[in-house]
């Protein structure tokens, strides 16, 4: 019976195929033994040629092999879940399709694996992003803290995600009909209980697309108000900042319109007065998105 990896590379890959093969690149110039690290894609329903391009890559050999998923296309959340379940290795670093692996960024993770708590469900790692201006890195890192913590002491700021599998609950919450929901409602929620490790290692870098989540993040939150609601109410469930309260209040208060108006159901329940009362702010915000959304058509018509 072949030995199982000690790391599964995990990405989520929609409509990517001109980005794939960077990703392959930087997997297979890793100083890894073979069989050590596997390289796991779930193709989320993608259109173009993803499929095609993954059989070709998976027939290229190395010491990185190439296992490939194919599914309905539902989202990265849900082909997150798909990964997490088929991974084989005790640890899961997710790199996105846009992204690549530093030099000896594998090597490195699987150290950092080796180093972390027994109560820690994720690494949180910066990332590399030429064309941001800064590095952004934790103020104090090499610890394990909860994952409100982390929020509490240093900005928001993008990283690599390498999840222990075997963390109680380590499973993206699923919406009817909704096709994102933000990682951090995973995070706020297992970090109530467990920790999470702050790394100093710069393992991914990263190149944000013009269609992608972070570009459309307004209109995918539009669009799965229950998953955007349920994210926030997990925020307020921990620890925050008065002005990280003020926002997710009425940004709960905002997306819980949102459901409405697209009748969605069942409605999330204020969980709180705050909660309740964050609806009046919610209204004129989710007004604004909706004229904002309405513009955005004939601004992109005119540019053209």
């Amino acid at each position: 019976m072949p030995v199982p990896p000690h790391l599964t590379v995990l990405t989520a890959s929609y409509n990517r195929a001109h980005l794939l093969g960077r990703l392959h690149a930087s997997l297979a110039h890793q100083t890894v033994d073979e069989g050590v690290v596997e390289w796991l894609v779930v193709d989320d329903g993608s259109t173009d040629a993803t499929a095609t391009l993954l059989d070709d890559l998976a027939h290229e050999g190395g010491a990185v092999r190439l296992r490939t998923l194919r599914a309905r296309h539902g989202g990265k959340h849900r082909a997150l879940n798909l990964g997490l379940q088929a991974a084989r290795a005790p640890w899961v670093m997710v790199v996105d399709s846009d992204d690549w692996c530093t030099p000896d960024a594998l090597p490195r993770a699987m150290a950092e694996t080796a180093t972390v708590p027994e109560d820690v469900f994720a690494i949180l790692a910066p990332l590399v992003v030429p064309r941001a201006g800064r590095q952004f890195s934790f103020g104090r890192p090499r610890r394990a803290v909860s994952f409100a913590q982390r929020s509490l002491e240093d900005p928001p700021f993008d990283c690599t995600l390498i999840l222990r599998r075997a963390a109680p609950g380590l499973r993206f919450p699923e919406f009817e009909g909704e096709d994102f929901l933000a990682e951090a409602a995973l995070l706020f929620d297992l970090g109530k209980e467990s920790r999470v490790w702050l790394s100093d290692q710069v393992l991914v870098g990263a190149e944000y697309q013009p269609d992608g989540l972070s570009a459309r993040i307004r209109r995918k939150r539009m669009d799965s108000p229950l998953g955007a609601c349920h994210t926030y109410q997990t925020m307020l469930a921990c620890p925050l900042r008065a002005g990280q309260r003020l926002r997710a209040l009425a940004n709960f208060g905002r997306f819980w319109w949102h459901a409405l108006m697209a009748r969605r159901h069942p409605l999330p329940r204020p969980a709180s007065l705050g909660q309740a009362l964050a609806l009046g702010a919610g209204w004129a915000l989710a007004l604004a998105d909706r004229r904002a959304e309405s513009r955005a058509p004939r601004a992109r018509e005119r540019r053209d």
